[in-house]
């Protein structure tokens, strides 16, 4: 179950800090090295951080509230306001998602308003985020669409020791665009990531059947053999 369920009380302005693999993981297709990267959505500054151990020069890190994580600027990604920035190569983030995503729907509109030529915006988002109808316009209409970095590992988004719910987990993904000086479309691509993700095995029905009939012939012999009212062998 992913982090907006209905089960789960949403976190205020959508605050879900994103693990450092999850950046290691974009990195596998995308060299970071040498690059001036702005990341508009900071957080608790974690993707910033990941973003420098993966080699970019430098990580110009914003958000819309200062949440004393060491960012560079108070700035709401979603106006009129531009970065104290000159240039930037990549605009790198894990946007909030907002009422049925609308506001990661405007991070990707804004964010190809605001990249330069060349340029790229790469964004965390849900995998299934390019199905809905009403976002075509962003992915398979859109010319900049250049690939997607399927995760082949659920994202945790925070955990839970309170036994009462499982910690949400979420099939997630990076959409990246380009804008590039060459007047040519080409399709985009679909990848994937870690290369190092565990193996998920195909299920097997008639081996989920044997164990689980076997655990109950093994609760019965040993409730058998500790005795007591009712439980006595014949």
């Amino acid at each position: 179950m992913g982090k907006h369920g209905t089960e789960y009380a949403r976190v205020e302005r959508d605050l879900y800090p994103t693990p450092s693999w999850v950046v290691g993981a974009v990195a596998e297709h995308l060299d970071l090295r040498g690059l001036t990267v702005w990341e508009p959505a900071c957080g608790d500054g974690g993707m910033a951080a990941a973003l420098r151990c993966q080699g970019c020069a430098r990580v110009y890190a914003s958000d819309i509230v200062d949440r004393g994580a060491g960012q560079d600027e108070t700035l709401d990604f979603l106006s009129a306001q531009n970065p104290k920035l000159e240039r930037f190569d990549l605009i790198c983030t894990n946007p909030p998602f907002g009422q049925r995503g609308r506001l990661a729907t405007a991070f990707i509109e804004v964010g190809l308003q605001r990249l330069r030529t060349p340029g790229l915006l790469a964004l965390l988002l849900p995998c299934d985020f390019d199905s809905a109808k009403t976002c075509a316009r962003c992915f398979g209409d859109c010319p900049h669409f250049a690939a997607k970095i399927v995760l082949r590992e659920r994202v945790v988004w925070f955990r839970r020791d309170d036994g009462i719910r499982a910690a949400p987990k979420e099939n997630s993904a990076w959409f990246l665009w380009q804008r590039s000086p060459l007047r040519l479309r080409h399709a985009p691509v679909i990848l994937y990531a870690p290369a190092n993700a565990a193996v998920e095995l195909p299920y097997d029905g008639n081996v989920d059947f044997d164990r689980s009939i076997n655990a109950c012939y093994a609760a019965i012999r040993d409730r058998v053999a500790a005795g007591g009212r009712g439980w006595k062998p014949k």
